[in-house]
């Protein structure tokens, strides 16, 4: 079950299936992306995202893949079998006979083989139900080539009429000529004049007051009546026999269209299973080259609820902020069983909403049958319900506020939510009285873990944080904030919650500091001592997390040197002096050897926070973790 309605719209899928719509080659394509959605079934899912993952495969080795666009013919099959009288025109026959050329390239490719089997399996499936219509499509090309004419081999008959066709036009075309010149002579027509033609007879045109010198038959006259266009009359017997002709190619040329017809009318149930055989190997085509596009690759898929992705992306962000030259932060996440409920909280806009989205859209594409943009480590799992609440769902129509309709939807949350459910919810608890929307929020949030439901959920009520450092099944989570620059780090940080920063942030834009003094005497002192506590502990994680992408950077930058042998090998790095231990580094107490962070050091004394509480310690009570070389 998906809620809402407009999941789709709200968590970016539109923008994707657009996307896969401009990929389709043809409108049989199209049909299956309009019919994609959400699937629970793991079996069915697996081989659907193995086809995909296959044909990521064919895309990259085969070039010999049919680029150009195909005509569905499904309607011109469609008329012909209702009316068992028609005829197919050669238009629609070249049409037909495009389709079975463009299917024949497509079996050829799914069912390449080798001496071990097929070398794409999967995809060689989707022919199971289908073999190229070779008779057909040589009873059609015997008929006609590739430009829509007719053959003179297509029968005995055709041959026959054609040939007497051309040799009597060539003897008419002897005769008029010989008397066109003869009425130049006798200065009956000008020699500019030009020669005319009606209904596939050659005319001279002749000045009125002349016609009595030229028998023949008087087809036509100018508008002015001064000139009348004349059929010799050595010439009527030669052009009736010529206009014979031509209705009897006529009746042959339609006699063997009937046939053609026929055929393609025996063969309906063959080319609606050509018809199913294009679309969704078009449909796969497409599938894959989006992933191809937005670095989307298939995870461990598993047949349970669970989210641990390493670096996963917003596929429609990340593409949008490539054309910008900018880089999309990439989102680390876990949600299994023992921490099912995620609780994010950070300042604004920090990346909570994007955050929210990601999951929202990436855990709604993969169960679409799509590769998704994350690592190849990454574990996701199959969830039966996915509910969203994001954005204002104030609506005009029924008057409903935007908290009262929040309300409405934690009531369908609350009565639908399972083991197997997905949540996910943004800025929970808001649009009401700070105090009460944080109590209704947690005990919303309670019976949900009580459910034992999965889900993300973004906040700024501490009541939430308190909750999940307290509750078995619910975790916090912060987006990192550089305080230094004042700048957010759109990273995901798990096992602590955030700080909103909001006197902070107000110090730093220029609020007057007597406002911010006042503020704070009006703020319940534990609260502001909690936020300066969460506000080191992020602090702790950002320098981690700079450290960590400084040692990447200089990994990454190693040079390479070339040995006299010719063999390539890493430079190795001079050793490593000693320095004495710093704020910021991972320490770990002997006695116990829990991990903690450095945060305070006084002479032999240091403060270290261990698990989100600080405890003060002898430095010689622990040992220093090497992190990061620092030469």
């Amino acid at each position: 079950m998906i809620f809402p309605s407009n999941y789709e719209e709200k968590c970016g899928f539109t923008a994707i299936r657009i996307l896969l719509k401009e990929l389709c080659l043809g409108s049989l394509g199209i049909e299956k992306i309009n019919e994609i959605k959400i699937q629970t079934d793991f079996k069915s899912l697996s081989y659907q995202l193995e086809q995909v993952k296959e044909c990521q495969v064919l895309l990259t080795k085969e070039h010999r893949f049919p680029w150009t666009p195909y005509t569905d013919t499904r309607l011109i099959i469609q008329q012909i079998t209702e009316d068992l009288t028609s005829w197919l025109t050669v238009e629609e026959l070249l049409a037909i006979l495009q389709t079975l050329r463009e299917g024949k390239q497509f079996y050829q490719l799914a069912t390449q083989d080798d001496n071990e089997g097929y070398l794409y399996p999967k995809i060689a499936h989707l022919a199971t139900h289908y073999e190229p219509l070779d008779q057909l499509t040589e009873e059609i090309t015997q008929l006609m080539d590739h430009q829509g004419q007719i053959r003179d081999s297509a029968s005995k008959e055709l041959a026959s009429i054609r040939k007497e066709k051309t040799q009597l036009k060539q003897a008419i075309q002897r005769t008029f000529d010989s008397l066109w010149r003869k009425a130049q002579a006798a200065g009956l027509i000008d020699a500019e004049t030009p020669t005319s033609e009606r209904d596939g007879r050659m005319l001279i045109p002749i000045a009125a007051s002349f016609k009595r010198r030229m028998k023949g038959v008087i087809h036509d006259e100018s508008r002015s009546g001064r000139t009348v266009f004349i059929e010799p009359e050595e010439l009527v017997s030669e052009n009736t026999r010529l206009f014979v002709l031509e209705q009897e190619e006529r009746r042959e040329i339609v006699r063997l269209l009937l046939l053609v017809t026929n055929s393609i009318r025996q063969s309906e149930i063959r080319l609606y299973q050509l018809y199913t055989f294009i679309g969704t190997f078009d449909f796969i085509r497409a599938k894959a080259l989006m992933a191809l596009k937005i670095g989307g690759i298939l995870p461990v898929v598993v047949n349970k609820p669970t989210i641990h992705w390493n670096d996963a992306y917003h596929p429609i962000l990340a593409l949008r902020l490539k054309e910008e030259g900018q880089v999309l932060t990439p989102l680390k996440i876990k949600l299994e069983e023992d921490n099912r409920i995620l609780v994010v909280s950070g300042a604004n806009s920090g990346g909570k909403s994007v955050t929210l989205k990601t999951v929202a859209l990436l855990q709604y594409m993969l169960q679409c049958g799509l590769l998704i943009p994350v690592h190849p480590t990454s574990t996701i799992g199959i969830f039966e319900h996915l509910f969203l609440d994001i954005g204002d769902g104030q609506s005009m129509e029924n008057n409903l506020s935007t908290y009262t309709s929040h309300l409405s939807t934690m009531q369908f949350f609350l009565k639908h939510a399972n083991a197997r459910t997905l949540i996910l919810i943004d800025e929970f608890g808001g649009g009401t009285e700070p105090e009460l929307g944080g109590a209704i929020a947690e005990s919303i949030l309670e019976q949900l873990n009580k459910q034992a439901c999965y889900g993300l959920i973004t906040t700024h009520f501490y009541n939430l944080k308190d909750f999940a450092q307290r509750t078995k099944g619910v975790q916090n989570g912060a987006m990192l904030y550089d305080f230094m620059s004042m700048k957010p780090l759109y990273h995901l940080s798990q096992g602590h919650p955030g700080s909103s920063y909001a006197l902070d942030v107000a110090r730093r834009i220029g609020l007057a500091e007597e406002i911010l003094h006042n503020a704070s005497q009006k703020i319940d002192g534990n609260y502001l001592r909690i936020e300066k506590e969460l506000q080191e502990v992020v602090a702790l994680k950002v320098a981690a997390l700079q450290q960590e992408e400084n040692k990447e950077e200089i990994e990454n930058s190693s040079l390479q040197k070339e040995s006299p042998f010719g063999d390539s090998q890493y430079i190795k790095p001079k050793e490593k002096e000693e320095r004495k231990v710093q704020i910021g580094d991972i320490v770990v107490l002997k006695q116990n050897k829990k991990e903690g962070v450095l945060i305070d050091i006084k002479g032999k004394k240091a403060k270290v926070l261990i698990e989100n509480m600080k405890f003060t310690l002898n430095l010689e009570e622990l040992v220093f973790i090497e992190k990061l070389d620092d030469n």
